[in-house]
């Protein structure tokens, strides 16, 4: 029985001894790593060209400590249900090379996305620069812009006739209050239209899989967003597209 527990208390050590051998080795990598961090963005911010990286890689650390905060707590129940051809608004992080960063409006893939996945996969799109295309992107023309107008124009005629109906009723501080939130609800639609470029590519060659932490909307299902899609037409280009791409 002694030998046992001598032996019990000897594993106790050695485990300890790792943990500690452990830990003093990831504060030793963490230390090592904050210092390049450093270094990378003294060198960015000491030339004029590339000050903007040491912004857009402050902005991608700033992001990743809330998304890694979040990521118990995120339930991807609580979002919408996304579709194939839905068109939604990414945080792409901060990437190298030609990779594309940032934020970036992209098309979902999937067919049957349940809304118990934590992950989703898309492809890109990029404002059409006017000028020759890679022989990897799909040209979607002026669609997504003008769909996205067509919503808006919808919703500002709802709106005029219920502001009308409102006025000439002298309805209640609570239909007040309702029509000014669908104002403020118009008013960053427009903002976002104002942004959106006529032309799209969809850059199919950088597919991708992202958490949908990462999705800033649509995330319910009257976000701003929500409904906007790609037609069937332009799927199948992009359908197209992936098999010249990655299918014999």
């Amino acid at each position: 029985m002694e030998n046992l527990v001598n032996n019990e208390n000897d594993i106790e050590k050695i485990e300890n001894t790792n943990d500690k051998n452990k830990k003093d080795a990831t504060l030793s990598h963490v230390e090592s790593s904050l210092i390049q961090l450093k270094k990378l963005m003294t060198n960015y911010t000491d030339n004029p060209d590339t000050i903007s990286n040491a912004d857009d890689l402050a902005y991608w650390i700033e992001d990743f400590c809330r998304y890694m905060n979040f990521k118990e707590d995120f339930k991807p129940n609580y979002l919408k249900t996304y579709n194939r051809g839905d068109i939604i608004k990414v945080n792409l992080g901060y990437n190298i090379g030609n990779e594309e960063s940032g934020l970036h409006y992209c098309v979902v893939l999937d067919k049957n996305n349940p809304k118990s996945s934590g992950i989703i996969t898309v492809v890109p799109l990029t404002s059409y620069k006017g000028k020759d295309m890679h022989f990897s992107s799909v040209f979607l023309k002026d669609e997504i812009y003008n769909n996205f107008k067509e919503k808006y124009d919808m919703l500002e005629a709802e709106f005029i006739s219920k502001v009308d109906s409102v006025l000439k009723k002298q309805s209640d501080q609570q239909k007040i209050e309702e029509a000014l939130k669908e104002l403020n609800f118009l008013m960053k639609m427009y903002t976002q239209m104002s942004k959106m470029k006529k032309g799209s590519v969809a850059l199919v060659s950088q597919i991708t899989t992202i958490s949908k932490q990462k999705i800033l909307d649509p995330q319910k299902k009257y976000d701003i967003l929500s409904g906007l899609r790609l037609s069937d037409e332009s799927l199948d280009l992009i359908n197209e597209k992936i098999k010249q791409l990655y299918v014999k």
